[in-house]
């Protein structure tokens, strides 16, 4: 009898198809911000009567610049990234008819909960399965930096990132130092003007009672602003660190100076949590009515005391001298001082003052007769920066530039000033300064005068 040969028995291989990914979450197991424990997780079930093959979890690599690998469940075998950037990690098999759960384990470097797109593959390549967005979890954030603001009154929302001190380009800056949203003093900061943007350029609309809206980490913190007030430039306390939560927005504010590039003053919005803000702005107002009922009251009394009209004296005329020797508004007794007597008049009936490196051209306010044009005509050209040199011995000592920066072209140069000395010695503050030049370039002339027409000065001074 010939012995029975049973055929092999074949082996059978379980592909994809045999497999499916019944979940996928990301899980924060501590409050999401920098350093917290998060875990991305996938069950993946075996339909097949063996076991599959080793199952491979990939995700982006550039998903791992916000996250750092602290640890598998279970171990895996291998972690290697293909060409493509996907970073792959390959968990054993999962038993036949059976399910298995694969954890990656990761804490955050920054800030933020965005899940990582998961595809779950065999190690021959086959796609299990993949999620784009899987669902994320995590327990309430505790307060953190701002990240986004709201301002309903200025249609204002804007981004909002940390920085050291100056304001960021376009967008709101969070002095890093200060305070985490509601925890004490956070301090955002933007740019009025400029070429770096003008994110608060509306700032000064805020009043009390309006609302601003700050959100970290996903949660919004609702303020209302208490109180604005504009400080020196030098002036930091408003910045202090505080131990109640107020939210604290600054940008500049009063006189631009060209030459030490910065503003004045600096304007600030307090804004504090509802509850607060109401307490503040009543104990305001009530301050306030105190004031004015004082006010009203010691009027009443001097009126009692005094009921006789007392006469309304003239004021005292202006005696002083607003400029260095021979500058714009001081009078002509200071200008023959400084450059001698007249030695003439021009057609258009400026009384010239001759000098070694260029003649005066003055034009004089009538009785007390005072500098209201002063025109410095210079025997040789010079450059723009030897010009203003020159130019700021004929300025009023408390000048202060009305425009951010120097204007013109080709045919001359405009700075725009104002002085209230100025407007003691001649009635008005607001002055230009002209810097008329030849095809070169090169200065030929200043001209001080009075007002904006920069135009009918610049034919002034060379009639």
């Amino acid at each position: 009898m010939l012995p029975v040969v049973m055929p092999p028995t074949p082996t059978v291989t379980v592909t994809a198809d045999d497999l499916s990914v019944d979940a996928t979450d990301f899980r924060f197991l501590d409050p999401p911000e920098p350093g917290a424990h998060a875990r991305v997780a996938i069950t993946v079930a075996n339909h097949a009567d063996v076991a599959s093959g080793r199952v491979q979890l990939g995700i982006a690599s550039s998903w791992f610049e916000a996250y750092s690998i602290i640890g598998t469940a279970p171990a895996v075998s291998e972690d290697r990234t293909d060409d493509d950037g996907l970073r792959t990690f390959s968990f054993p098999p999962v038993d036949a008819q059976s399910t298995a759960n694969f954890e990656l384990h990761v804490t955050a470097n920054g800030e933020g909960t965005q899940a990582p797109a998961v595809k779950v593959l065999l190690e021959s390549g086959e796609l299990i399965g993949e999620v784009s967005k899987p669902s994320t979890f995590a327990p309430t954030p505790r307060p953190g930096p701002v990240m986004s603001i709201d301002i309903p009154r200025l249609k204002l929302h804007s981004g909002v990132v940390q920085t050291a001190w100056e304001p960021p380009p376009f967008t709101i800056g969070q002095i890093k130092g200060s305070a985490s949203i509601s925890l004490g003093n956070t301090v955002l900061i933007g740019h009025l003007t400029g070429t770096a943007g003008n994110v608060f350029a509306h700032l000064d609309q805020l009043k009390p009672g309006d609302e601003v809206t700050a959100v970290s980490r996903g949660l919004p913190y609702r303020f209302v602003v208490s109180q604005t007030f504009d400080a020196a430039n030098t002036d930091a306390a408003p910045m202090d660190a505080t131990d109640d939560a107020r939210l604290t927005l600054m940008t500049c504010a009063g006189t631009w100076n060209p030459f030490t590039r910065d503003y004045s003053e600096r304007l600030w919005v307090i804004a504090e949590p509802p509850d607060q803000a109401a307490v503040t702005i009543a104990n305001a107002s009530a301050t306030a009515t105190a004031e004015a009922t004082a006010a009203v009251a010691a009027t009443a009394t001097a009126v009692v005391a005094q009921p006789t009209a007392t006469p309304t004296l003239a004021p005292t005329p202006y005696a002083g001298e607003p400029s260095l020797a021979g500058g714009i508004g001081n009078t002509r007794v200071n200008l023959e001082k400084a450059f001698g007597a007249a030695t003439g008049e021009t057609a258009g009936k400026l009384v010239v003052f001759h000098q070694p490196a260029g003649d005066y051209h003055v034009h004089f306010s009538p009785d007390p007769p005072r500098a209201a044009l002063v025109a410095r005509m210079f025997a040789t050209g010079m450059s723009f920066d030897a010009a203003v040199r020159e130019s700021r011995k004929l300025l009023p000592t408390d000048a202060r530039p009305r425009a951010d920066a120097p204007e013109g072209n080709s045919r001359f140069i405009v700075e725009r000033f104002s002085s209230p000395s100025l407007a003691q010695a001649l009635g008005s503050d607001e002055f230009l300064v002209i810097y008329t030049r030849d095809p070169r370039g090169t200065v030929t002339s200043i001209v001080l005068g009075l007002g904006d027409d920069f135009d009918a000065l610049i034919a002034q001074s060379r009639n």
